[in-house]
Formats: structure tokens, sequence, C-alpha cells
């Protein structure tokens, strides 16, 4: 896969694939992916990893659908962001899926676990925050009540 050096422009430029590559480094470095499927037998050219790279590079760009694909299939910045190396067409990626989808699916689960441990990602409960701000937000229109004011839930 190749690195990429994130730099500030003096120039606007927007892009939305420019977080493809922190993607793929999430993908390549922090998950053994690309060994655990070696497991699932193919009987296709395309290795499953290049097929779980493009998905993946697919649903960050906002689009699920297979046919998607094509408008990405011949950007060099994609393969490369990605470190995909043999690109699937629609059809194909279709197919694989459909075939292997059972399989497929244990693997990604046990990967994003994989990705939160490696990445030592402080995992936190959301419960305390929500409860605060609920206290909160009903203290402040217990107040406001008294004073006579209205309070307007958003």
């Amino acid at each position: 896969m190749r690195r990429f050096q994130i730099e500030q422009s003096s120039t606007e430029f927007y892009t939305s694939h420019s977080g493809l590559s922190l993607v793929g480094l999430a993908i390549n470095r922090f998950t053994a992916l690309k060994k655990t499927l070696r497991g699932i037998v193919k009987r296709h050219g395309i290795p499953n990893i290049d097929l779980i790279r493009t998905y993946v590079g697919q649903l960050c760009l906002g689009k699920s659908d297979f046919d998607a694909i094509e408008n990405v299939r011949w950007d060099r910045y994609f393969k490369e962001a990605l470190g995909i190396k043999q690109m699937p067409s629609s059809a194909r990626l279709r197919h694989r899926f459909d075939e292997d989808a059972r399989a497929l699916i244990d693997f990604v689960d046990d990967a994003a676990v994989e990705f939160v441990r490696n990445t030592k990602a402080p995992v936190t409960t959301l419960y305390r925050r929500v409860m605060w701000r609920w206290t909160w937000t009903c203290f402040r229109c217990q107040q406001w009540h008294r004073q006579g004011r209205r309070f307007a839930h958003l």
C-alpha cells in the first residue's frame, strides 16, 4: 500500500476521496483481514481482501449500491489509497458477496473489534453524558418555568 503525506495546502481543494487514505491505513495496518480472509476458498482471481476494501471504500463515499463501483473502477487514487490490487466489476462484486457473504461477515465483525483494540481507542458509555444532558435540560426548564418563561424542546 502506498503511503500518503497529509499536509495543509495554501489553496483550497476539496475532494470526496481525501479520507480514503486513512480508511486504507486503518484496514491494512490495524486489522489482520488480509491474513484471516485467506481461509475462505475462492474460485476466482480477485482476493477476498480486495472485495472488502472496495466495498468499504464505496461505503465511505456514501454509496452502498454495487453499480456505483463503476464510477471509481478506473480511479488510480481509490485503488492506491485502499491498497486494492485488483478492482472488481460491479457484477463480480455482487456475485462474490452473494456466494461468500455468510463467511465474510464473521471476519469483518472480528476485524472491527480488532481495530478498536489495536488502536487503543477509548470505549466509554454514552449513558452518563445523555443522562447529564437530560438532567441539565430538565433543571433549566424548571428554572425558566419558575421565572415565568417558556422553554421549547428542540
